[in-house]
């Protein structure tokens, strides 16, 4: 809003240019969409010039100049006004610094005459006024495709109409991935290289975003119908890339994967018979309902849950955090045995019951809310706490309303208690909690609104964030990636396909097993990560779009529990390292693998003692430790030692397959 100093200054200005005539319409005006977006776009309100905590020389600016009221004070009001002068424009600190007229430490930002030095100038003689002609309300920004890229446009709302204006040359773009499409200053787009990429715009604290598809010109995908209902929007995005999407991993592959993901353990070697012998159409749907009825499934999937839930590992908390989180273990245990909803147990960790100390174990409001924001809703706010950021849709005033809601009880002088509160820092006043505006639209929230807003409430970002979660861990891959990260600037890869999954997740009422059903059954799941006898794996060559799967490390609990399996009892060692170097001498070096196959009648060692023939053996070991029978090459190479060393070679065999990379990752 203007001050007295810039109406009594605009009045001076337009008495000594001269007004516009009647029959002339003027121009609407407002600082914050025609001179702060020129401040961001040309980095003057970044966090490295003066939108730095304490600005640059005496001079500060809010950080990417989201708050112009304050900006519009620091340059017509700090020491003086001393950076206008209204008197002789051109003479104005703010058009001479930046034009390296007299020392800068920014160095060169524009040069006199361009339009962005003209804008100021232009400004500065009609009087510097915070708003002219009101323009309306800034209600929506937009991207345009224009020849070789887009324009901004930004559509406004004076009184009942609407009203647009072409805001490219106010407007900061960027790129998602330059290594397919570089966007400049003016929109326009260079592309570079087969993929996608989406086209971020920011402009007085809008944002819009579109898309750009390079095609990688393979072979016309697989028009096979399907009626899965994953597959169809998968196959329709590989379509809009250009992508053929590689085969099936074979039968012995996914017998491993599918029970791994789901027992956290290779197949016996009765069960990957059993799997084998199934039709090949029900071999992943089979398995999975019945490795879900097991105890072991319940175990894993606690731990994803831990995960989730950012519950630290036992061996990791301190002393007095022990039963607290003991019994917060057993809770997300008996959840997923009880197959307890997602959105119900949403509802218990954000009510005041058991499962309430996963929000309460967190000591500050703040930090309360940013963990709800995390971990049910998949949304970083941590940002809003220091300040407001254009790419990020939370301002610091909604991140302290939010957090209002966690604030501890308090006693009620009536007796009791009541709710807590939470005061503005500095200031000491009271905030009004606020639920974050995740669908303005929504209808008035009931009486639970914390658990109404972030479950329902109109919009899907629970059901998006489980379901992106329980895609990664199982697929490797996120939609969504980091996934405590849905925002406008970091799109999902196939957004149909996390479509699809959320609609199936709302369809069974967010049943766990039902959604891990659906995405296990889907061809998605079923890919290969390693070519086939005489095939080339060339599809998606950095593996960003789906059209394969890429072999990945077994997390460390997964490769003890392994080893576990193959020898046939438990081991008295930690999990290996995270780290691939220091695995890798865990594992040659620890004594797990060792250990196990040196006890009594472990499985390894009951192949020499009941099988014979020493291809047999050989078979039966490849079985029990990969999951697959020996390759004609792997025979040629290793039965000769079997026929020489006997048991011995058996063990020597095994120890060298489980330190081997196969035995390590899940294909």
């Amino acid at each position: 809003m203007p001050c007295s100093w810039a109406i009594r200054a605009a009045t001076a200005a337009l008495l000594s240019t001269g007004l516009a005539s009647q029959a002339d319409e003027p121009k609407p005006f407002h600082f914050a969409h025609d001179i702060s977006p020129l401040l961001v776009k040309q980095a003057c309100a970044s966090a490295e010039c003066h939108g730095a905590a304490t600005g640059q020389a005496g001079f500060k600016l809010s950080l990417f100049a989201m708050n112009p009221a304050a900006d519009y004070a620091a340059l017509t009001q700090d020491l003086d006004g001393r950076r206008i002068d209204l008197a002789k424009p051109e003479a104005s600190l703010l058009l001479r610094k930046p034009t390296r007229q007299i020392k800068h430490k920014g160095g060169r930002i524009f040069k006199k005459g361009s339009a962005d030095y003209e804008s100021l100038l232009g400004w500065i003689r009609r009087g510097a006024a915070f708003t002219e002609n009101e323009p309306g309300r800034l209600a929506k920004l937009r991207l345009e495709p224009r020849d070789g890229g887009f324009s901004a446009v930004a559509e406004y709302r004076p009184a009942k109409r609407t009203a647009t204006r072409d805001v490219t040359r106010l407007t900061v773009f960027s790129s998602t991935d330059e290594t397919v499409a570089l966007v400049h200053d003016d929109g326009s787009v260079t592309r570079r290289a087969p993929g996608e990429a989406w086209i971020i715009a920011r402009y007085a604290g809008h944002n819009a975003r579109a898309v750009i598809r390079q095609s990688f010109n393979e072979d016309p995908p697989d028009e096979s119908t399907t009626t899965h209902p994953l597959d169809s929007a998968w196959l329709a995005g590989l379509e809009s890339l250009g992508l053929r999407s590689s085969a099936e991993a074979d039968a012995f592959v996914l017998a491993r994967r599918v029970h791994i993901d789901l027992a956290g353990r290779p197949p016996t070697p009765d069960e990957l018979d059993a799997f084998i012998a199934l039709p090949p159409a029900r071999r992943l749907a089979k398995t999975a309902d019945r490795l879900m009825r097991s105890e072991e499934f319940a175990q894993v999937f606690a731990g994803h849950y831990r995960h989730w839930l950012e519950l630290p590992e036992g061996r990791l908390e301190k002393d007095f955090e022990k039963p607290r989180n003991t019994k917060l273990r057993r809770y997300l245990l008996d959840a997923v045995r009880q197959n307890k909803p997602l959105p119900q147990l949403a509802r218990d960790i954000l009510g005041g019951g058991e499962a309430g100390g996963f929000v309460s174990r967190h000591n500050d409001p703040r930090d309360r809310a940013e963990y709800v924001g995390r971990t049910l809703l998949g949304l970083s706010i941590g940002c809003a706490r220091c300040h407001d950021h254009p790419m990020d849709r939370w301002q610091q005033r909604e991140h302290l309303a939010f957090s209002a809601y966690f604030a501890d009880a308090r006693p009620n002088p009536e007796g009791g208690m009541m709710a807590g509160k939470l005061f503005l820092p500095g200031t000491g006043k009271a905030v009004q909690p606020a639920l974050l505006q995740l669908n303005p639209a929504a209808p008035l929230a009931p009486d639970d609104e914390l658990a109404w807003s972030i479950l329902d409430g109109g919009h899907d970002q629970f059901g998006r964030n489980v379901a992106n979660r329980f895609f990664g861990i199982l697929v490797g891959k996120h939609l969504v990636d980091a996934p405590d990260d849905h925002r406008l600037s970091n799109p999902a890869i196939h957004g149909a396909l996390l479509d699809a999954l959320v609609r199936e997740f709302g369809r069974t009422d967010g049943d766990l097993r039902k959604l891990i059903r659906t995405i296990v059954t889907s061809r998605v799941y079923a890919l290969a990560s390693q070519p086939g006898e005489g095939r080339a794996l060339a599809t998606d060559p950095a593996a960003r779009y789906l059209a394969r799967r890429e072999a990945r490390p077994l997390t460390p609990t997964q490769f003890k529990r392994a080893v576990e399996s193959v020898v046939g009892d438990e081991l008295p060692h930690e999990p290996p390292p995270e780290s691939p170097l220091a695995r890798q001498l865990y594992v040659l070096n620890s004594g797990l693998i060792q250990g196990g196959l040196a006890k009594p009648g472990n499985s390894v060692a009951a192949i020499g003692d009941f099988v014979s023939e020493p291809a047999d053996q050989l078979r039966e070991l490849f079985r029990l430790v990969l999951s697959r029978d020996p390759r004609p090459s792997e025979a040629d190479a290793f039965l000769p030692t079997l026929q020489k060393q006997g048991a011995t070679g058996l063990g020597d065999l095994a120890f060298a397959l489980m330190a081997g990379r196969e035995f390590g990752s899940l294909r």
